[in-house]
């Protein structure tokens, strides 16, 4: 029976986001790179999601479960333990198996944002 007195609220988490020194280099969370290649491999709303989740870290503030959460979990940008979210300050890359599946424009874009092949240093700011 419904109860009109009563009322329901969904259960959120709640997470500390930890920062942590990339593995390689890459790209900061609100560069440019980051907002035409990733967020058309994940969409907008994940990118949010990330850009979120990487200021909270600097502010060491907790955050409710972003709703893209999973995804960034499965693309490897997030790791999920115990209530708390990892995350590298740079953002890698996209890796090519998601470059190939980018509309034909965006992976010619995306050549140009690519170091030669073989060629050393760091990418992005």
């Amino acid at each position: 029976m419904n109860n009109p007195t009563v009322r329901r609220v969904p259960r959120t988490r709640s997470f500390s986001v930890e920062l942590f020194p990339p593995a390689q280099d890459g790209f900061s969370p609100g560069h440019e790179y980051v907002r035409l290649f990733w967020a058309a491999a994940l969409g907008k709303g994940a990118i949010r999601d990330l850009l979120d989740l990487f200021l909270a870290g600097l502010r060491h503030r907790r955050v409710c479960e972003p709703f893209y959460l999973a995804v960034l979990a499965s693309a490897g940008l997030v790791q999920v333990t115990d209530g708390r979210i990892r995350m590298p300050s740079r953002v890698p890359p996209l890796p090519s198996s998601m470059v190939n599946r980018l509309a034909p424009h965006l992976r010619l874009d995306h050549r140009r944002w690519t170091p030669q092949a073989g060629a050393a240093g760091s990418v992005g700011t």
